[in-house]
């Protein structure tokens, strides 16, 4: 069978989690049975006989006291708890065993809106603070402060490419959220 473990790489961002779940489903399916994830991005796999499970995450962080019941809510819906990264819990379920209704974490597309502020809140808010403070301190020192003009070409040079890629997150993103809230609105797949 030869190498029985593996990793990849992959960047999924704040709203592609449904994304995030297809590829975890489709490598399940490929004889990769997902053993956890780790920040930014890395998967590590495990060889196992290719199979038809679902994985589903889900953005619900706990106080420490709460988490073994939340756990326990999932496990008696069948599903198997594999991890936490970043506020994300990971469950997976053998599709053969279950309807297609009980393929979901969650009941109703409120639940799955709710799931949304809650990303929203607690992840793009704080990345646009920080963005709106990074700004707000830098800008006016390399504009208007004692460096010299080469360092300042320089300094603006990497302010821009962090600009570009904030802008990036933000559009990517938003339009995410947008996509998400008018497909769980509608009840169906965009």
């Amino acid at each position: 069978m030869g190498n029985k473990r593996k990793k990849e790489s992959h960047l999924f961002m704040l709203t592609d989690y449904e994304k995030e779940e297809e590829f975890l489903h489709r490598r399940h399916r490929e004889g990769w049975r997902l053993l956890k994830v780790t920040l930014p991005g890395f998967y590590t796999f495990e060889k196992c006989e290719p199979e038809d499970v679902v994985y589903r995450l889900d953005f619900n962080p706990q106080n420490p006291g709460e988490k073994q019941s939340y756990l326990q809510m999932y496990a008696d819906y069948g599903w198997e708890y594999v991890q936490d990264m970043n506020d994300y819990s990971y469950f997976r379920k053998k599709a053969e065993q279950v309807e297609e209704n009980e393929l979901e974490i969650f009941s109703d597309a409120e639940s799955r809106i709710e799931m949304l502020k809650r990303i929203f809140v607690k992840r793009m808010l704080p990345l646009m603070l920080i963005f709106a403070v990074y700004m707000m301190t830098q800008l006016p020192y390399l504009l208007f402060g004692n460096v010299s003009s080469g360092v300042r070409e320089g300094l603006l040079g990497v302010m821009a490419a962090i600009v570009i890629l904030y802008v990036y997150i933000f559009l990517h993103c938003g339009i995410g959220f947008y996509q998400l809230k008018k497909k769980y609105r509608r009840g169906k797949e965009l």
